[in-house]
């Protein structure tokens, strides 16, 4: 109903919108179309126009009491005016409020950005901190850029980053590449980029298959020479032959994981429940642990080097789980080198003949262990892939890998006992 407004009508409106929960609305009939809202928080005014397009549209005008009656009748007569000449305020709203966007995106550093997307998105992942490092760490692919703005970051300064660090370290390269193309992606997901500056970017290094096995003579060597590091990286790299699973799996092992019961005990009772937040695939396994499994782990648990108050299985600081993996291999190296040599020696052999091991690396043991239990433990290589915790795509079809959720325990206790014995008999 039309009605001429007041200061003292715009009061009661806004008392019965509060009281009633509901809206109200007012219109003016001094000024056409000019409404006034009240709701159960706030009150406003507005303006209906008809555009020059013919579109009917709602111009917000300002909030009451901040403004009042007078100047809500000054601004709905400017604003009828500016469409008149063929103006839409709505869409000049909309652009200064891209613009102040834009700006606003523009004062931040790509420092700021990626501390956000660790809180939002890197908090969240596994390997967060690690991804974070590969970002803008100490050798971050984006260290350099850390201080820029996002939107002056261009593709050719990611390209000629990506080739200096694939001179030294090709995969790596391939690596940080990947992770700042997933943050980019982010980035234009949340407004703060319009594209991608490392999109379609080739990989550096190409990146092969690995084939690499041992033969059951160069595990004895690797097991002799871990024999020489002392605790924790002896039990660990035994253990890594023992149980093919990944190195941060066994390397980050909790107390808590474990079931290995008491000596009087039989060995088929010790258990690894692997939880799924640990596992590359992010699933749980229940992993069976061969009498020799168990030995290795009674051992590291009950060393003399161990911190006794310590929850973890491998560690040095009591609080943390092992780090120094490289160092620890170069020791390793070293040590079968050696070994090598004293035998060269004792067989009166050319030392500078003496050949060292072929180049290989810890993951190398789990497709030893698979080579080897396929092939001389008969081991099916469906069994053999869920000891792995592989997707076994070359062993199961889609359907089932999704319904068939067996965990082929007793197959995997017998097979990874079997592995146990093979090892007594040849490598220990």
């Amino acid at each position: 109903m039309d009605r001429g407004l007041t200061k003292a009508a715009l009061e009661a409106a806004a008392i019965r919108a509060r009281e009633s929960l509901e809206r109200i609305e007012l219109r003016d009939d001094r000024e056409p179309g000019l409404r006034f809202r009240a709701g159960e928080r706030s009150a406003g005014w507005s303006l209906l126009v008809q555009l020059k397009t013919g579109q009917r549209s709602r111009v917000k005008l300002g909030t009451w009491p901040g403004m009042g009656l007078a100047e809500a009748r000054v601004a709905a007569r400017d604003t009828r005016t500016r469409i008149d000449k063929g103006g839409d305020p709505n869409a000049e709203k909309r652009d200064v409020a891209k613009q102040a966007a834009r700006e606003a995106r523009n004062r931040i550093t790509l420092c700021e950005v990626l501390d956000t997307y660790e809180t939002l998105v890197l908090a969240t992942h596994r390997k967060g901190a690690e991804t974070r490092r590969a970002l803008d760490g100490k050798k971050g692919l984006l260290t350099s850029l850390r201080t820029r703005r996002p939107t002056s970051i261009t593709r050719q300064e990611i390209v000629d980053l990506v080739r200096k660090g694939a001179r030294t370290a090709p995969i790596a390269a391939n690596r940080k590449l990947a992770y700042a193309s997933a943050f980019f992606n982010w980035c234009v997901d949340q407004g703060i980029l319009e594209t991608n500056p490392a999109v379609k970017i080739r990989k550096p290094g190409r990146e092969n298959v690995r084939d690499r096995f041992h033969t059951l003579a160069e595990l004895r060597e690797i097991w002799a020479a871990a024999g020489t590091l002392g605790y924790p990286f002896e039990q660990m790299f035994r253990l890594l032959i023992v149980l093919p699973n990944r190195r941060d799996e066994i390397a980050s092992l909790p107390l808590a994981e474990l079931t290995l019961g008491n000596v009087a005990e039989p060995f088929d009772e010790a258990v690894w429940v692997l939880p799924a937040s640990r596992t590359k695939r992010a699933n749980a396994l229940r992993i069976p642990l061969s009498p020799l499994a168990r030995e290795i782990l009674i051992a590291a648990i009950h060393h003399p080097d161990r911190p006794k108050d310590s929850k973890l299985v491998f560690t040095t600081t009591s609080e943390t789980p092992i780090s120094g993996f490289a160092k620890a291999r170069r020791r390793l190296d070293l040590a079968i080198a050696r070994a090598r040599q004293d035998l060269a020696s004792a067989s009166g052999e050319d030392l500078d003949a003496c050949e060292n091991m072929p180049h290989w690396t810890v993951h190398d043991l789990r497709t030893t262990f698979n080579t080897h239990a396929c092939e001389i433990l008969d081991v099916p290589p469906h069994v053999a892939d869920r000891i792995l915790n592989h997707v076994a795509t070359a062993t199961r079809s889609k359907v089932m890998r999704v319904y068939n959720k067996s965990e082929l325990f007793e197959p995997r206790r017998e097979a990874l006992n079997s592995w146990a014995h093979l090892l007594r008999q040849h490598v220990l």
